[in-house]
C-alpha cells in the first residue's frame, strides 16, 4: 500500500517550507487557544479530564501502527522499539502523567517535552508528504507532546518547584549516558548525541566529533536552564515565625520589673 510504503512517493517533504511553516502554525494556534478558553476548558469537568486522554489514545495509536510500518518494511524496528529517543521518553511520560496527574511527573515532562519541540523544528522525518502515514505520526505525536505541555500550565495550572532543574539533570543525565553507551555499541543516534539528522537543521553548525558533543551538550544545558527561569513556579512557602519563648524565673533570676526601683514619693510638705 503506499499509504505505507518504505519511501516517499512523488515530491518530498521541505523543511521550513509552505507545508511546514504551516504546521508549526497550526501548532502554535492551538496552544494559543488553549490558553485563552482555559477557564472554559476547566469549566467542564469531561473535557476537562478527558481531552488529554482522548488526544493521546489517537497518538498512541498511530504509535503502534508506526512500529508495526518498521516492521513490515525492515525500518530498525528493534530499535525503535527501545525507549532511549526523548521524544519517545517523552509519549512515555505523557501516560503515567495524564493517569496520575502527578506534578513531579508533570516536572520532568515540561523540560523532555522541549525535544518535541525540536523535532517538529528539524522535521527529521524521512521527506513524507501528507499522502503517507508517517507525516502525521510524525507531526501528530510531538504536536500532542508539546500542547500537552499548554494544557498542563494553562487549564490544569501547575507549576514546578524551584529545585526541578535539578531533579531533571537527575533524570537526564543517567538516560543520555544510556542512550550514548548504546549509540557506542550499536552504531545508533539516539538523542542526536552522535551527529546531526540526515535533515538539513541548525545541528549541523556544530561540526562532528567531540566539539560536536560539546556544543551539543552545552545547548542542551542551556536551553533546559532557560526553560527553568521562565517556568511558572510554586510560590515560596511563607516562613513561620517561632512562638516568642516566655521568660522565666529561674534561681537568683528576677524578672526587670523587680530590679527597677519604685519612683520616690513626693512629700508635698518638706
Amino acid at each position: 500500500m503506499w499509504f505505507f510504503s518504505k519511501y516517499p512517493l512523488g515530491a518530498q517533504f521541505v523543511s521550513f517550507g509552505p507545508l511546514h511553516l504551516t504546521i508549526i502554525g497550526l501548532l502554535a494556534l492551538a496552544i494559543v487557544l488553549t490558553v485563552v478558553f482555559r477557564d472554559r476548558l476547566r469549566a467542564r469537568p469531561k473535557v476537562h479530564r478527558w481531552l488529554p486522554v482522548w488526544i493521546g489514545a489517537v497518538a498512541w495509536t498511530l504509535e503502534i501502527i508506526f512500529h508495526w510500518w518498521t516492521y513490515i518494511n525492515d525500518l530498525d524496528f528493534v530499535s525503535s522499539l527501545i525507549p532511549l529517543e526523548l521524544c519517545y521518553v517523552s509519549l512515555l511520560v505523557t501516560v503515567v502523567l495524564c493517569i496520575t496527574r502527578n506534578k513531579a511527573v508533570f516536572e520532568i515532562y515540561y523540560f523532555i517535552s522541549f525535544g518535541a519541540l525540536l523535532s517538529i523544528i528539524i522535521a527529521d522525518q524521512g521527506g513524507f508528504m501528507p499522502d503517507h502515514f508517517r507525516f502525521w505520526h510524525y507531526f501528530i505525536i510531538h504536536g500532542y507532546i508539546v500542547w500537552l505541555t499548554a494544557w498542563y500550565l494553562s487549564v490544569e495550572k501547575y507549576r514546578i518547584r524551584r529545585s526541578a532543574y535539578f531533579r531533571l539533570l537527575a533524570f537526564m543525565v543517567p538516560l543520555a549516558a544510556i542512550a550514548q553507551l548504546a549509540n557506542w555499541k550499536f552504531g545508533l543516534n539516539y538523542m542526536f548525541l552522535m551527529r546531526p539528522p540526515a535533515e538539513s537543521n541548525p545541528l549541523d553548525l556544530f561540526g562532528t566529533g567531540v566539539w560536536y558533543d560539546v556544543k551539543y551538550v552545552a545547548l542542551a544545558l542551556a536551553v533546559f536552564f532557560i526553560m527553568y527561569l521562565v517556568a511558572p513556579k510554586e510560590p515560596r512557602k511563607p516562613k513561620v515565625p517561632a512562638p516568642a519563648e516566655a521568660v522565666t524565673m529561674t534561681g537568683g533570676q528576677q524578672n526587670e520589673t523587680e530590679l527597677t526601683p519604685p519612683d520616690p514619693v513626693l512629700n508635698p510638705n518638706p
